[in-house]
């Protein structure tokens, strides 16, 4: 096997009480489209279509990111002192359903803005031809997330049929003509049949990555519960034991711009437009970057009151990296003067 074991975070981190305030995010999440074509069982989508479902609650349209915005986005973001580290394609939609996908890589590429261009994925809708335009696009890493090891599993999981042969050979396909894109494969631990489908995944995947995990589910977007008891979220996504942080590192050095261009403080998916810090229409990104209900939110987590923000109360998704460098409840005091 030659890929490596390891969850999706980066393990070269810096002590973060010593980097914020910073300048300029670190991380970039854009949303290419709300479009998905899989209905997963722990996802808003699994409701898309109910009038009284969860995906209709958030009043959201299902829509691609209009590409004048996309422009937009980059015009703004050069305007920061730096270059953020990462920008990654993804959002409540499969980026893959954005036709213009490769043209969007491509143009944050060509503007030099970020070190990294990251798509998550479910790669169903790869192909040979997209996986060479992602890869000539400039594409330097790609994290696909299985829904299963079978086209049975596939159903049960995403309502979707699909043929799990052709995926994985669009799969090998895109590993053998990646170039010096890193290619991720992860699966959720409860869709696995114990060890016999580990084994089975490994064996699989193992030479068709340079990197693989199995994920432990737990609920990222809020307003799926527990997902009907499936999710623990005593632990988080790399299975480790949670112990509770008043203060998420997250929102010191990422932002989320959706297809509607709200700004959101983190990366999760269906965040309520109300949690929004401002809208790129209306205000710059340096300047929501740097505005008052960042600063805001930023000061409620210094002075230990995350449990009074309703969004971040019972959020499991910001225990997803507990690296003791981003550890910031011992230093919270000091830090508030800075914001």
């Amino acid at each position: 096997m030659n890929a490596e074991v390891k969850p999706s975070y980066d393990t070269n981190r810096q002590r973060l009480a010593n980097l914020i305030p910073l300048n300029t995010p670190f991380t970039i999440f854009i949303e290419p489209t709300r479009y998905c074509n899989f209905k997963c069982f722990y996802c808003l989508h699994t409701t898309r279509g109910d009038e009284n479902g969860e995906f209709a609650k958030t009043g959201y349209q299902i829509k691609n990111m209009d590409f004048a915005m996309y422009e937009k986005i980059l015009e703004q973001f050069m305007l920061f002192p730096e270059h953020p580290k990462r920008l990654v394609f993804s959002g409540l939609g499969e980026p893959l359903m954005n036709p213009e996908l490769p043209k969007m890589i491509g143009r944050a590429r060509d503007s030099g803005m970020a070190q990294r261009l990251d798509i998550l994925t479910n790669a169903s809708l790869l192909s040979p031809a997209i996986s060479d335009q992602l890869i000539a696009a400039g594409t330097t890493r790609i994290q696909i997330s299985l829904q299963g090891l079978d086209s049975q599993k596939y159903k049960e999981v995403s309502g979707t049929k699909v043929d799990f042969d052709t995926i994985y050979e669009n799969l090998t396909y895109l590993y053998t003509h990646k170039r010096n894109c890193l290619i991720f494969i992860k699966i959720i631990d409860s869709l696995l049949d114990g060890e016999k489908d580990k084994y089975k995944f490994y064996k699989l995947f193992g030479n068709i990555s340079d990197q693989m995990f199995i994920e432990h589910l737990i609920t990222l977007q809020q307003q799926m519960g527990d997902h009907g008891g499936k999710a623990d979220n005593s632990r988080n996504l790399n299975n480790e034991d949670v112990i509770y942080r008043h203060v998420c590192p997250v929102i010191f050095y990422m932002l989320q711009i959706d297809a509607d261009g709200n700004v959101f403080p983190c990366p999760v998916g269906g965040l309520p437009e109300k949690f929004a810090m401002g809208n790129i229409n209306e205000e710059s990104i340096v300047q929501i970057w740097h505005g008052r209900r960042r600063k805001n939110l930023i000061r409620s987590h210094l002075m230990l009151n995350r449990r009074k923000i309703s969004v971040c109360a019972t959020c499991s998704a910001c225990n997803c990296v507990l690296d003791a460098n981003e550890y910031l409840d011992d230093v919270a005091g000091q830090l508030l003067r800075h914001f």
